[in-house]
Protein backbone atom coordinates (compact mmCIF):
# COMPACT_ATOMS: atom_id res chain seq x y z
CA UNK A 1 0.00 0.00 0.00
CA UNK A 2 3.21 2.42 0.15
CA UNK A 3 4.37 1.93 -2.82
CA UNK A 4 0.36 2.62 -4.17
CA UNK A 5 0.58 6.05 -1.68
CA UNK A 6 4.15 7.17 -3.20
CA UNK A 7 2.81 6.30 -6.85
CA UNK A 8 -0.18 8.77 -6.25
CA UNK A 9 2.27 10.93 -4.93
CA UNK A 10 4.60 11.35 -7.15
CA UNK A 11 1.42 11.79 -9.76
CA UNK A 12 0.44 14.49 -7.50
CA UNK A 13 3.65 16.13 -8.24
CA UNK A 14 3.43 15.45 -12.07
CA UNK A 15 0.06 17.53 -12.01
CA UNK A 16 1.00 20.35 -9.69
CA UNK A 17 3.62 20.88 -11.94
CA UNK A 18 1.71 20.58 -14.95
CA UNK A 19 -0.49 23.01 -14.10
CA UNK A 20 1.65 25.60 -12.52
CA UNK A 21 3.84 25.39 -15.33
CA UNK A 22 1.03 25.32 -18.17
CA UNK A 23 -0.97 28.59 -16.05
CA UNK A 24 2.32 29.93 -16.04
CA UNK A 25 2.48 29.93 -19.80
CA UNK A 26 -0.98 31.30 -20.00
CA UNK A 27 -0.21 34.54 -17.63
CA UNK A 28 3.01 34.87 -20.64
CA UNK A 29 1.03 34.47 -23.61
CA UNK A 30 -1.58 36.56 -22.29
CA UNK A 31 0.63 39.58 -21.27
CA UNK A 32 2.54 39.48 -24.54
CA UNK A 33 -0.63 39.86 -26.69
CA UNK A 34 -1.49 42.92 -28.44
CA UNK A 35 -5.57 43.74 -26.88
CA UNK A 36 -7.66 41.43 -25.19
CA UNK A 37 -5.87 38.12 -25.19
CA UNK A 38 -7.27 35.20 -27.17
CA UNK A 39 -10.37 33.42 -25.73
CA UNK A 40 -9.08 29.72 -26.81
CA UNK A 41 -5.98 30.94 -24.30
CA UNK A 42 -8.27 32.41 -21.18
CA UNK A 43 -10.07 29.48 -21.37
CA UNK A 44 -7.43 27.65 -20.68
CA UNK A 45 -6.98 29.06 -17.13
CA UNK A 46 -9.64 27.57 -15.12
CA UNK A 47 -8.31 24.05 -16.62
CA UNK A 48 -4.55 24.52 -15.38
CA UNK A 49 -5.84 26.11 -11.79
CA UNK A 50 -7.74 23.06 -11.68
CA UNK A 51 -4.95 20.14 -12.90
CA UNK A 52 -2.87 22.33 -10.35
CA UNK A 53 -5.25 21.98 -7.48
CA UNK A 54 -6.40 18.36 -8.20
CA UNK A 55 -2.36 17.73 -8.26
CA UNK A 56 -1.68 19.66 -4.74
CA UNK A 57 -4.77 17.97 -3.08
CA UNK A 58 -3.65 14.32 -4.14
CA UNK A 59 0.09 15.17 -2.47
CA UNK A 60 -1.50 16.52 0.74
CA UNK A 61 -3.69 13.52 0.80
CA UNK A 62 -1.25 11.15 -0.06
CA UNK A 63 1.83 12.53 1.92
CA UNK A 64 -0.24 13.10 5.29
CA UNK A 65 -1.46 9.30 4.92
CA UNK A 66 2.51 8.24 4.20
CA UNK A 67 3.44 10.31 7.35
CA UNK A 68 1.05 9.26 9.31
CA UNK A 69 1.18 5.40 8.77
CA UNK A 70 4.74 5.13 8.26
CA UNK A 71 6.49 7.75 10.98
CA UNK A 72 3.49 8.04 13.15
CA UNK A 73 2.56 11.72 12.92
CA UNK A 74 6.01 12.43 14.17
CA UNK A 75 7.91 15.44 13.66
CA UNK A 76 11.10 14.76 12.18
CA UNK A 77 13.44 17.12 12.18
CA UNK A 78 13.79 20.91 11.26
CA UNK A 79 14.14 20.18 7.64
CA UNK A 80 10.69 18.36 7.51
CA UNK A 81 8.60 21.11 9.33
CA UNK A 82 10.04 23.77 6.72
CA UNK A 83 9.00 21.05 3.87
CA UNK A 84 5.56 21.51 5.66
CA UNK A 85 5.33 25.02 5.90
CA UNK A 86 6.85 25.07 2.10
CA UNK A 87 3.64 22.86 1.24
CA UNK A 88 1.27 24.84 2.89
CA UNK A 89 2.40 27.93 1.37
CA UNK A 90 1.68 26.01 -2.13
CA UNK A 91 -1.53 24.38 -0.89
CA UNK A 92 -3.00 28.65 0.06
CA UNK A 93 -1.65 29.95 -2.97
CA UNK A 94 -3.57 26.95 -4.56
CA UNK A 95 -6.40 27.31 -3.00
CA UNK A 96 -6.10 31.62 -3.40
CA UNK A 97 -5.92 30.88 -7.33
CA UNK A 98 -8.60 28.35 -7.25
CA UNK A 99 -11.93 30.89 -6.23
CA UNK A 100 -10.24 33.67 -8.17
CA UNK A 101 -10.75 31.86 -11.64
CA UNK A 102 -13.79 30.25 -10.43
CA UNK A 103 -14.90 34.07 -8.93
CA UNK A 104 -13.27 35.82 -11.95
CA UNK A 105 -15.39 36.62 -15.27
CA UNK A 106 -14.24 35.16 -18.22
CA UNK A 107 -11.11 37.20 -19.72
CA UNK A 108 -10.43 39.31 -16.54
CA UNK A 109 -6.93 39.30 -15.20
CA UNK A 110 -5.92 36.91 -11.93
CA UNK A 111 -5.64 39.72 -9.05
CA UNK A 112 -2.66 41.29 -8.87
CA UNK A 113 -1.62 39.33 -5.05
CA UNK A 114 -1.78 36.07 -7.35
CA UNK A 115 0.64 37.08 -9.69
CA UNK A 116 2.88 38.09 -7.04
CA UNK A 117 2.14 34.75 -4.51
CA UNK A 118 2.15 32.11 -8.29
CA UNK A 119 6.29 32.75 -9.17
CA UNK A 120 6.62 32.48 -4.99
CA UNK A 121 4.84 28.97 -4.79
CA UNK A 122 7.05 27.70 -7.58
CA UNK A 123 10.10 28.45 -6.00
CA UNK A 124 8.42 26.58 -2.93
CA UNK A 125 7.91 24.10 -4.89
CA UNK A 126 11.80 23.72 -5.35
CA UNK A 127 12.43 24.15 -1.78
CA UNK A 128 9.78 21.22 -0.78
CA UNK A 129 10.93 18.76 -3.07
CA UNK A 130 14.45 19.52 -2.33
CA UNK A 131 13.60 18.91 1.43
CA UNK A 132 11.73 16.20 0.77
CA UNK A 133 14.38 14.64 -1.11
CA UNK A 134 16.64 15.72 2.06
CA UNK A 135 14.86 14.43 4.68
CA UNK A 136 13.31 10.75 2.98
CA UNK A 137 16.32 10.02 1.42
Amino acid sequence: MLTFMKILHFFGLMLGAAGGMGGMMVAIQAKRSDGAPPQGLLALRPRFTLITMIGVVLLWLTGLWMWLVQYDGALMSTAFVLKLLAASFILVVAILGFVAVKRASPGTPPPAYLQKLGPLAGLASYLAVALAVYVFA
